[in-house]
């Protein structure tokens, strides 16, 4: 035989706790919010992105504009030798020459597309804070070749705006619009 007890039969119920209305009345609206805020943002809030411009037509040509420009700086010297750790103060002179001619072709570039005319004043808006972003790039590559010209060597150096490079803005812009030939080069003269 075992040892083993019975329990009696426990009959009465476990006290019932009491919600709390102000609890409840916070989780509801709290719940409320969250189901408005899912419900505006699928049904009405708009539906552009923050740089899409909405001219078809600007985006067509603007990479067309682009890709011309493109293909005239990627002609402009074979780098495949690679980095040159201690430059002669012709390599020098040299570099800067690639990546002033570079730039212009960039200003020239960034020129065409700006004078691509647009239907909208949203439109406009975008490109002109395009052009300004683009702007400071071009400034930073004419501050870069100026070092170079007095022999300085120093790594390339890009404005931060909103936190980071000024590329990633022109970035920005470039992939939303779908214009891949717009693309800021990764480097500063004719090389990939």
């Amino acid at each position: 035989m075992t040892n083993a007890t019975i329990a009696p039969p426990y009959n009465e119920k476990p006290p019932r706790r009491h919600r709390n209305p102000w609890v409840t009345g916070l989780l509801a609206v709290i719940c409320v919010g969250l189901a408005s805020m899912w419900v505006y943002g699928f049904w009405f809030a708009s539906k552009h992105a923050a740089y899409r411009v909405d001219d078809a037509a600007w985006r067509s040509t603007a990479e067309q504009v682009c890709a011309k420009y493109e293909a005239q700086r990627l002609e402009l010297v074979d780098t495949s030798a690679g980095y040159i750790e201690h430059p002669t103060q012709a390599q020098m002179i040299e570099r800067a020459d690639i990546v002033d001619t570079a730039t212009g072709i960039l200003q020239a570039e960034l020129n065409d597309l700006v004078a691509i005319p647009v239907e909208t004043d949203r439109d406009r808006t975008l490109i002109k804070e395009y052009a300004g972003f683009y702007d400071t790039l071009l400034s930073d590559r004419r501050a870069y070749t100026a070092k170079l010209r007095t022999y300085v060597v120093e790594p390339y150096h890009e404005t931060q705006v909103q936190g980071g490079p000024v590329t990633n803005l022109i970035l920005d812009f470039t992939t939303v619009n779908e214009i891949p030939s717009c693309v800021p080069p990764g480097e500063l003269g004719g090389d990939v």
